[in-house]
């Protein structure tokens, strides 16, 4: 099936006053024109052979670094760079479903970069969904749904390793996650966030966070479909759990798993697969477009970086 939208494509002869450095002013403005229209761009043809230059191109942007390391993501990933990292170390075999990045969190990046390093022999596509046009489908197949999300937020429980797990989508540590030591200080830590949480016999951190937005709006743009639901009822760990559902709305009621497949197939619809060339960049905007990774085989690297951090406080219904 075609994808309903395209990324379009910036070469070095879209850019002639451009020669390394900070971008001119006229074209930063005529890029970001474009990503808050289109959702993203691809760079294709730029002289960006490593992490290295890919970091000299994204400082060229002008825009605010947000570090790995301070962010409250539990993938497993490694710097390359005080900007740069690896996108998922998750094994090859394992699909990393549609979300926006952080969007469970209280602090989410308005602005993602991700370089094709080396490419896979096969498969390894990245999926980009543009998120307002499926939550217009969403809301035509289920509005009672979209409106209880709208109403309620959602919570999500996730459950954090005591060490670094590579064979996990979510195999970052509480330690690394929290960026903290002790039971003690992960636990202070959680209660000035507003999340519950418990500790399990292995010393992994089970927690629940706040209320969060499912449906929001951005710089005055359209409704968007801003929440990990996707990956988390496709992807995340499915342990069973007396205290707490997987997905939850705000007030503890569990999401009805009929729309949450529903919303699978809506958001597959609206997806484009991305086919990765080595030196390609993709830009995204990640308050309007949802992004993954298919299974692959083969040697695969493709690296990231996070911009803009945007913080939110935890859901307050009407």
């Amino acid at each position: 099936m075609e994808a309903p939208f395209s990324l379009p494509e910036v070469t070095p002869r879209d850019l002639p006053n451009w020669h390394g450095g900070a971008l001119p002013g006229r074209d930063q403005q005529r890029l970001e024109a474009w990503v808050q229209e289109f959702g993203g761009l691809l760079f294709r043809g730029f002289d960006v052979g490593d992490a290295h230059a890919f970091d000299r191109f994204i400082g060229a942007f002008g825009l605010a670094n947000f570090p790995y390391s301070e962010s409250f993501s539990n993938a497993l990933r490694f710097n390359r760079t005080e900007r740069v990292f690896t996108a998922n170390e998750a094994p090859p075999s394992v699909e990393i479903f549609l979300h926006h990045e952080m969007a469970q969190t209280l602090v989410f990046p308005k602005r993602l970069f991700f370089f094709g390093e080396t490419t896979a022999e096969r498969g390894g596509e990245t999926p980009l969904c543009r998120s307002d046009l499926t939550l217009r489908a969403l809301e035509a197949a289920h509005p009672t749904f979209v409106q209880a999300l709208r109403e309620k937020g959602v919570r999500y429980r996730s459950t954090l390793p005591s060490d670094p797990d590579p064979a996990s989508g979510q195999g970052r540590s509480w330690r690394a996650t929290l960026r903290v030591d002790t039971p003690n200080a992960a636990e202070a830590t959680l209660q000035a966030l507003g999340y519950r949480w418990r500790w399990a016999k292995d010393h992994a951190l089970t927690l629940q966070t706040p209320p969060l937005p499912a449906v929001l709006a951005f710089d005055q743009g359209p409704e968007v479909f801003f929440n990990q639901l996707l990956a988390a009822h496709a992807g995340w760990r499915r342990t069973e759990d007396a205290h707490w559902p997987l997905l939850a709305f705000g007030d503890q009621t569990p999401l009805p798993t009929t729309c949450l497949d529903d919303a699978l197939a809506i958001a597959e619809d609206n997806t484009l697969n991305h086919a990765w060339r080595t030196g390609d960049i993709v830009f995204l905007d990640n308050t309007r477009m949802m992004h993954g990774r298919r299974p692959f085989e083969g040697s695969r690297s493709v690296l990231a970086a996070l911009c803009e951090p945007q913080r939110r406080s935890a859901f307050k219904p009407a």
